[in-house]
């Protein structure tokens, strides 16, 4: 009896071994900029949940900025940087979760370029990618 259940086990056993989670696809605008940020399902998961006009939100403008800046300073890439934007936008197709995005300038050897971020409202960081333009 053992010997038949073996395989079914093993192909039970072997599918949740094998599962893979993909990241949450988060696509936002910000100054006419397409971002794309990827965010685990679990650590959307372990954020608040908020609901507009019930309560302020989880995590206030304030501490998210402090954790950007506490996310920047680990790296020496992020030695002179400003804030450009804030925007509080709800994450698509997962009712009651949102998130900050956040924009900043970074100036390196004379040279200025933007970086994106996400802030879940446990205060976790993310960082974004610009979607590059297409070829014409």
């Amino acid at each position: 009896m053992l010997k038949k259940l073996l395989p079914l086990l093993l192909l039970i056993f072997s599918f949740k071994a094998l599962a893979i989670e993909f990241p949450i696809k988060v696509t936002e605008y910000i100054d006419d900029v397409k971002i794309d940020a990827y965010i685990n399902e679990k650590d959307l998961l372990r954020t608040k949940k908020w609901t507009p006009f019930e309560s302020p939100p989880p995590l206030s403008v304030a501490a998210a900025l402090t954790a950007i800046k506490n996310y920047i300073s680990a790296d020496s890439d992020f030695t002179e940087t400003s804030l450009i934007g804030v925007e509080l936008k709800k994450i698509p197709h997962h009712k009651s979760y949102w998130h900050y995005l956040v924009k900043v300038k970074t100036v390196t050897e004379n040279n200025s370029h933007s970086n994106f971020f996400v802030v879940l409202m446990d205060g976790k960081v993310v960082s974004a990618l610009k979607e590059p333009e297409s070829i014409k």
